[in-house]
């Protein structure tokens, strides 16, 4: 990350990750830097990938999300990799909205601590204070299989049939003819019959 000019404005942000325990981070950075050095400094704080897509969002004291900045307006007015800090943060009474990855919808709230100038040698955008783990990048995706009607079995956990049995195909015909090579396992495991398979070959 290249060094801002010492004349540049430098605004301390608190970055808040929107989960239950108290997750947040501290970044200074230019204000003549783009959303796109903001959106990369923010993934680094917290340890994550980029990769996925996102917006910042123009805010207020009630966190409402007000005008976009994505990352996939190329070259528009609301184009991340064009905008500059100082677009959604002018002074302390700014707030901001960040959202990362529009499937699982991670949300962060931008509030200003300070406004300083730049200190000679320092590289910005930097990190300068941390509170709280931010929980793993995937982590919601139990909630989205949930969302979708999907079922998430516990480890080890197998879906019995009516019977009390493990179900096999769910084809009944086949599962019995399974159970019935089963039943005659000899003691070393092998079925007596295990050479032939002209009996499935038929169900199937």
């Amino acid at each position: 990350m290249a060094s801002e000019m010492n004349e540049s404005k430098i605004a301390k942000l608190r970055v808040i990750l929107d989960t239950e325990q108290d997750v947040y981070r501290d970044i200074e950075i230019s204000t003549d830097s783009t959303l796109l050095h903001f959106h990369n400094a923010i993934l680094d704080a917290f340890g994550w990938s980029p990769g996925e897509m996102a917006s910042f969002f123009e805010s207020d004291e009630n966190w409402d999300k007000g005008k976009e900045y994505s990352l996939m307006d190329i070259g528009g007015d609301g184009d991340m990799t064009v905008i500059k800090v100082e677009a959604i943060i002018q002074d302390t009474d700014s707030r901001a909205v960040y959202i990362y990855d529009f499937l699982r919808m991670w949300c962060f709230f931008i509030e200003p601590v300070s406004f300083d100038k730049a200190v000679p040698n320092i590289e910005y955008p930097q990190l300068c204070f941390e509170s709280g783990t931010p929980p793993s990048f995937d982590s919601k995706d139990g909630d989205l299989a949930e969302g979708m009607g999907f079922e998430m079995p516990d480890e080890g956990e197998s879906k019995d049939s009516d019977d009390g049995k493990p179900e096999r195909t769910g084809d009944p015909d086949i599962d019995a003819y399974l159970d019935e090579q089963e039943a005659g396992d000899d003691a070393d495991g092998w079925r007596d019959d295990h050479a032939s398979l002209d009996g499935l070959d038929e169900l199937m």
